[in-house]
């Protein structure tokens, strides 16, 4: 088949009516999900574990394809002939990174092979998510120490600023950030996300959070249960109106 490779975002992305269903599963993890997601904003997933939040992002990373309903980016279905094209326009951090026993050089510019690596791109990368410093004044090589097995070399926070580094170094148009920030401080996260929309405003950027108190800087916070939209509004909106969110934020208040 012929790839379908003219999609333009610069409107928005809509999810229409998304059911998934898990295969040898009768329960559908996604009913019937409607979002509209405007370019260039800030929005969260949110809900409490098994609530389909990890799928919502699966669909929207094209990882799994939906058994009904259909995803519009700027009006224009994705389908399998453009899926690829609206693949190379996310950035994405999951919650475990894959480091390689290579340099970082190598490790920001993920799947580039070494002679094509964009240097400069990737100390650009590596300022915003900060981890910049470390790197030049406490690394051995500097940007080229090789990071040790999984990246043993690293604290968890590290690997973490090291993961939103490769997603930024392609440029891309939408970063999903799925707990990507789970073993930074909360100043240390507040950092990276200012220097993020400081660095390129026009980035979509989806965060995907248990620590609800990352999601303070979304315009808009879809909150799931048992599968289902079951609100959504900023997030003072969703403190007063959501019984769940408030209790989700007290909990979390309360482990302080």
């Amino acid at each position: 088949y012929k790839e379908n490779k003219n999609i333009e975002f610069n409107k928005n992305i809509i999810f229409k009516n998304i059911n998934y269903i898990y295969p040898n599963s009768n329960e559908p993890i996604l009913k019937n999900i409607n979002i509209e997601i405007a370019a260039n904003s800030v929005v969260g997933i949110a809900g409490e574990t098994g609530s389909g939040k990890t799928t919502m992002a699966d669909v929207i990373l094209g990882l799994l394809e939906t058994d009904k309903g259909e995803i519009l980016i700027d009006g224009k279905n994705i389908s399998y002939k453009n899926i690829h094209q609206w693949q190379k326009m996310i950035g994405y951090v999951p919650q475990k990174i894959y480091l390689s026993d290579e340099s970082i050089y190598s490790n920001i510019a993920f799947g580039e092979q070494y002679t094509d690596i964009d240097k400069n791109a990737v100390h650009s990368a590596a300022k915003i998510s900060k981890i910049d410093d470390f790197i030049s004044n406490e690394l051995p090589n500097g940007y080229e120490t090789i990071v040790g097995e999984r990246g043993s070399r690293l604290t968890g926070g590290q690997v973490q600023r090291i993961g939103i580094a490769r997603a930024l170094y392609h440029k891309p148009k939408v970063l999903v950030l799925d707990e990507a920030t789970s073993a930074l401080d909360t100043l240390t996260e507040d950092e990276i996300m200012k220097q993020i929309l400081k660095f390129d405003t026009k980035i979509t950027i989806i965060l995907i959070a248990h620590r609800l108190n990352t999601l303070r800087k979304c315009s808009e916070i879809y909150f799931f249960e048992k599968g289902k939209l079951n609100n959504k509004g900023s997030f003072e909106y969703l403190m007063k109106n959501e019984q769940k969110f408030n209790s989700m934020i007290k909990l979390i208040e309360d482990k302080k």
